[in-house]
């Protein structure tokens, strides 16, 4: 425990199992093959901190500050990340399922080759965000917020999308289904008549 919280000393092939890592600062490290079960990680800044291969399984995360952190092959699995913020990220393979990520904050980061499944999204913001390769499937976006941030090729028809905020340059080559279209001609001032 004691090697977690000091600052530039490695976390590699650990366990963490219902343990309380809450309210803490963590910088200059990485954190590899590491799984977290039952966590209480909440109200915890991570800044310049590189996670590899890491698993997170029924853990808090809520009101986490990730800053100019990377994401490498990191699985989120029935989780909580209410009002989390990650900021100035770049992220590669990260998955997250089945988890609570209502009002996330996402700014100034990078994302590729990831997915979202069954996860709750709400009144989240996604802010200048690069987003290449991004698999979403059965999840609530509603009333999120995506500003600066293109979604060409990205297929939310299976997911619910109702009262988003979007630009509309970010709506060039998105992907909806038929009744997501006509509410997303609303954000491009098209009236609909019969």
């Amino acid at each position: 425990m004691n090697s977690y919280l000091e600052d530039e000393v490695d976390i590699i092939n650990n366990t963490y199992t219902k343990e309380n890592l809450s309210n803490k600062i963590i910088k200059n490290k990485t954190i590899k093959n590491c799984v977290f079960i039952d966590d209480n990680l909440s109200n915890t800044t991570y800044d310049s901190v590189f996670f590899e291969e890491t698993e997170f399984k029924s853990s808090d995360l809520s009101n986490i500050k990730f800053v100019d952190c990377s994401f490498n092959n990191v699985k989120i699995s029935n989780c909580r990340l209410t009002g989390t913020v990650l900021n100035n990220m770049r992220i590669t393979n990260l998955n997250i399922q089945n988890s609570l990520c209502k009002y996330l904050n996402i700014v100034d980061t990078k994302i590729k080759e990831s997915c979202i499944i069954d996860t709750n999204l709400m009144e989240s913001n996604f802010y200048n965000v690069e987003i290449k390769k991004l698999t979403i499937e059965k999840d609530d976006f509603t009333g999120a917020e995506f500003y600066k941030t293109p979604l060409k090729g990205i297929d939310f028809s299976t997911s619910i999308i109702d009262g988003i905020r979007i630009t509309p340059d970010a709506i060039k080559g998105m992907k909806v289904n038929t009744l997501q279209a006509i509410d997303l001609a609303k954000v491009l001032e098209i009236e609909i008549v019969d």
